[in-house]
């Protein structure tokens, strides 16, 4: 049988950067036991909490901003 290539660092493979104003930063708050409850039965909180944010406080969005990404 043939030997087929896997795994390794090949020129080209893996999930290209973001720019550095699209990166993700960990910031951590505190919020009420129901309102967790609530936000972790609709998703993942982090992603939630961003799209609203996204959706209701900020206007000037960057172009290449994809909500969730």
């Amino acid at each position: 049988m043939g030997c087929k290539m896997r795994g390794g660092r090949r020129a080209g493979a893996g999930r290209k950067k973001k720019p550095d104003h699209l990166r993700r930063e960990v910031v951590t708050i505190r919020l009420p036991q129901w309102m967790i409850t609530q936000l972790k039965s609709n998703g993942e909180i982090g992603y939630l909490i961003e799209d609203q944010l996204a959706k209701k406080y900020f206007q000037n969005l960057p172009d290449n901003y994809d909500i969730g990404s």
